[in-house]
């Protein structure tokens, strides 16, 4: 399906067209199938790269035509910022965009006069509990990266908030996720048509590193140059002599940042000198925003063209270091996790080296597939790149057939309501009741009935615990 056969204004397909997008991916084809356009609610669980946000844009964007207001909402300030940056190309159309992600308790009224606002979760609940005006006026919710329902620390208020706006007749839902066990369950929860698919525009080739071989999924090898004692340094200079770019996850701060280190001294003497000249400049403008500690180890990174990207970075060092990555003036980024959650930075390799987390309750555990699918899928620039690979950096044999069978055969797991934890279903019923958003018992359990946690629970238990929390 091409862009010029959309039932949309041609304002905005003029835009898009002369933006070089033409036509449209099979998962995006599919979603205008459902009715999107025609405001029906959609969930969209679909691999990172596979036209997610343009699927979103359409449908913000025929709204807005049709004098409506969007809200776009996502797990991260970093990820806010991203999406914000993105959508204020639309201005060349008539389409105002506006971030909030300031302070929980204020309302945010200055945002009034926009037709997209990007806001996370929590700040979403604040802007609810607050009773901000233009909320009123909302016709299309966006939930970025729906699947982090399932997170214990941010899931129940994501769910809390898609409960509440469920309560609006006139507000279309559209839920993007990865792909996801349960699509339909939580379709159903949303009251959604469902759109799921492996398709992918780049090639993926998943695999496993020991001993200086890569096995793939599929049964084929590749040998790797060991040019260093490191095997991601021999990974990064494999990809990076063939004109890729890499992604390295750690599963910590501290070990990205001294896996950083390790490359960028590794690398560094093969740039040619332009690149250093550019690189140095980056550097430059990164120590002028922050003279840190943290910031001058940052900007060493940089200088051999690596940097080490986390949320313990300010956002100014963050931007820097991701308009250096997407201009290709950096060449490796080492993260922890939270990079895969969403930020638009593909790269042809991803190299995994930790895939165990510390959990307070059982140790190093290993995590989740959907965080590995998500990680992985960020090999493979389309248009940029013949292909994307993402390995995971093993110790034995044994290990590798632990990888294989668990994450790169592995299916993602089935996403839960997180709200049944007693402190985080007082906290919301709390606030419910504070805000005077239920102000009977029957308001509050029909408001309960609504959620995710409602959905996949049986009534006596809910009943149960609600009773706990108001005693």
């Amino acid at each position: 399906m091409y862009i010029r056969d959309l039932p949309i204004p041609e304002k905005i397909k003029n835009f898009y067209i002369e933006q070089g997008l033409t036509q449209l991916y099979p998962p995006q084809e599919e979603a205008i199938g459902t009715g999107v356009l025609d405001g029906v609610n959609l969930l969209a669980a679909i691999p990172t790269a596979s036209g997610k946000t343009l699927i979103a844009e359409l449908a913000m964007l025929t709204s807005i035509f049709k004098g409506g207001k969007a809200l776009y909402i996502v797990p991260l300030r970093a990820l806010a910022s991203e999406k914000y940056e993105h959508f204020k190309k639309f201005s060349e159309i008539g389409i105002r965009a506006g971030i909030s992600t300031g302070e929980f308790d204020s309302r945010d009224e200055w945002l009034a006069n926009n037709d997209i606002i990007v806001a996370t979760s929590e700040k979403v609940d604040s802007l609810i509990r607050n009773g901000t005006s233009w909320m009123s006026k909302i016709t299309v919710v966006v939930a970025d990266e729906v699947h982090l329902i399932d997170s214990a620390n941010r899931g129940p208020t994501l769910e809390v908030i898609l409960s509440k706006l469920q309560s609006n007749k006139q507000i279309q839902i559209i839920a993007l996720s990865a792909t996801i066990g349960n699509a339909e369950e939580i379709a159903d929860w949303l009251k959604a048509r469902v759109v799921t698919s492996t398709w992918r525009p780049v090639e993926l080739n998943e695999g496993t590193f020991f001993k200086d071989v890569i096995k793939y999924k599929d049964g084929t090898n590749k040998s790797i140059k060991q040019v260093d004692r490191d095997d991601t340094v021999n990974l990064v200079t494999d990809t990076l002599n063939g004109g890729g770019q890499c992604l390295v996850f750690e599963s910590s701060r501290r070990n990205a940042e001294a896996s950083a280190k390790r490359i960028a001294k590794a690398i560094k003497h093969n740039l040619d000198e332009e690149l250093l000249l550019e690189l140095k400049q980056t550097a430059t403008s990164l120590l002028a925003a922050s003279e840190t500690d943290a910031a001058i180890a940052l900007a060493a990174c940089i200088e051999g063209g690596v940097a080490f990207h986390h949320a313990g970075l300010a956002t100014r060092q963050r931007s820097i270091i991701e308009n250096a990555y997407r201009k290709g003036i950096l060449k490796v980024i080492t993260s922890t996790p939270t990079l895969a959650a969403g930020l638009n930075l593909p790269a042809r390799l991803v190299v995994i080296r930790g895939y165990r987390r510390y959990n307070p309750n059982y140790g190093s555990v290993p995590i989740p597939v959907l965080e590995y699918k998500q990680m992985a899928g960020r090999a493979g620039r389309p248009t940029l790149d013949p292909y994307g690979e993402a390995v995971t950096i093993v110790k034995s044999y044994k290990e590798a057939e632990w990888v294989e069978d668990n994450y790169l055969h592995g299916k993602p797991e089935t996403i839960w309501s997180k709200l049944a934890s007693e402190p985080s279903l007082r906290t919301h019923i709390l606030s419910l009741i504070v805000t005077g958003f239920v102000q009977t018992t029957e308001e509050l359990n029909n408001f309960i009935a609504r959620t995710l946690y409602a959905h996949q629970q049986q009534t006596w238990g809910i009943n149960e615990a609600i009773q706990k929390v108001l005693a």
